[in-house]
């Protein structure tokens, strides 16, 4: 069964219209429903046009022609998402995966359950290997790559459980399938997310998405010298329910605060043996590597921001990952061939916000990143080399439940092998004009 565009936008915008008046001005689904449930419903429509001067006129209307760019993924309009939320939240001084809070410890257990569905374009990489991928709406026509004939897409997302704990300083457990917030950026675009641009920095698509499994959230440190949070984690590995090599991958994340949480410092890391072994199923494109014997894959993302004021507002990104190979015979890449013998990637992003009123705040971001053996950007682009971009952008709050994002992007690729990676493998340098529009209920 397919959904219609026009159908999902009408239903949304309708939904959006019968809502009822938040405090702040927003509107919300189901007036009252958390103060008499403790659950609380609320979602987002996004949608997106965009245009690049590296694609031809028939490249252009298929899917992914912006490649390996990500959010604005398509040329023309798209339906990123229509995003549904039930949650029922955690009273703690952690919020898992993200950040410490100051002030006192409750002092009462916590539990809290998050159900997130997404369906649009965007639901085609939140699928999870043994889950969605075996869904008959995510199908694709035999011999077309998923993602490039324009299809929609119907995941679930996130799907977990939490406890907080009055112990120690505050600590929390989290159990099912969750986004694993390494690196800045959030696959989600919920109201308060740190996602300015409408597209994607590619160290973000370098970086795990989602996993399956169990972290525990701890607080360490809450005085004169900030506040510091520490996390670990097992999990199944990158997009998998469905086990392909009977080992798990750890997760885990250092957060430090300064006192007035003006400053504040992330690590996180993710670790384990991704390769599919033989006999089972190859869990491409997020395990591309086929092997007897164990190969590690490992990112690492280190973070940091600066809110001196309402006005500005800092960041950076470093950033390293590896997938080994041993060269043997029967370790394979699903790209590269037989004798794989791994590649690894460094990447660096900053980015400058400059807020001229309540309303109003512009961005500017630059990045590069060095995949010369290619194993961080599929399957949006399998190209080698060097990726640089800067990307120019306005965030505008039209009113408090819609919000614009217009941008101007450049991307150009060096020390490239023989792919290159715009215009259909045609070009090393592509423009990208591009908006989009959040539409908050």
């Amino acid at each position: 069964m397919k959904f219609p565009h026009a159908l999902i936008a009408g239903a949304a915008l309708a939904t959006l219209a019968g809502a009822a008046a938040a405090a702040d001005g927003r509107y919300e689904l189901f007036d009252g429903l958390e103060a008499k449930t403790g659950f609380k419903a609320y979602g987002y429509l996004w949608v997106g046009f965009s245009s690049n001067d590296a694609t031809t006129h028939d490249e252009a209307t298929k899917g992914h022609s912006n490649g390996p760019i990500a959010g604005p993924s398509d040329e023309g309009l798209q339906l990123n998402a229509l995003q549904m939320v039930l949650e029922r939240n955690i009273k703690s001084n952690i919020v898992p995966r993200f950040t410490p809070l100051p002030g006192p410890m409750p002092q009462e257990f916590s539990w809290g359950l998050h159900f997130e569905g997404t369906y649009g374009r965007n639901g085609l990489p939140a699928q999870m290997q043994g889950i969605e991928t075996n869904w008959g709406i995510n199908k694709t026509t035999t011999g077309t790559t998923a993602g490039t004939n324009r299809q929609n897409y119907l995941a679930l997302g996130q799907v977990y459980g939490q406890m907080y704990f009055p112990v120690l300083k505050g600590a929390t457990l989290t159990i099912g399938r969750f986004g694993t917030g390494i690196g800045y950026e959030a696959p989600t675009n919920h109201t308060y997310t740190p996602n300015f641009f409408y597209s994607r920095s590619y160290s973000f698509l370098s970086s795990p998405d989602q996993v399956a499994g169990a972290l525990g959230s701890v607080n360490l440190m809450n005085g004169d010298y900030g506040l510091v949070m520490a996390e670990l984690g097992v999990v199944q590995g990158r997009q998998n329910w469905q086990d392909n090599n009977d080992s798990k991958s750890v997760i885990g994340y250092l957060h430090w605060r300064s006192p007035n949480m003006k400053y504040s410092l992330d690590y996180g890391f993710m670790r384990g043996n991704e390769q599919n072994d033989p006999g089972e199923k190859v869990q491409a494109p997020t395990a591309r590597v086929i092997s007897p014997r164990d190969q590690l894959r490992q990112h690492h993302s280190l973070s940091a921001w600066w809110r001196p004021n309402d006005t500005w507002a800092l960041h950076a990104e470093a950033l390293h990952g590896r997938q080994d190979g041993d060269g043997l015979a029967g370790t394979i890449d699903i790209l590269d061939g037989n004798f794989y013998k791994g590649g690894s990637y460094t990447g660096y992003n900053a980015e400058v916000r400059y807020r001229t009123s309540p309303t109003m705040q512009w961005g500017l971001r630059a990045e590069t990143f060095d995949d010369p053996e290619g194993v961080a950007l599929f399957p949006l682009s399998a190209a080698k080399g060097r990726f640089n971009a800067v990307t120019a952008g306005l965030r505008y709050q039209l009113t408090p439940n819609v919000l614009l994002r217009p941008e101007l992007r450049y991307d150009w690729q060096d020390k490239q092998g023989t792919l290159k990676a715009f215009g259909g493998g045609s070009e090393t340098k592509q423009t990208t004009v591009s908006v989009d529009a959040l539409f908050y209920f």
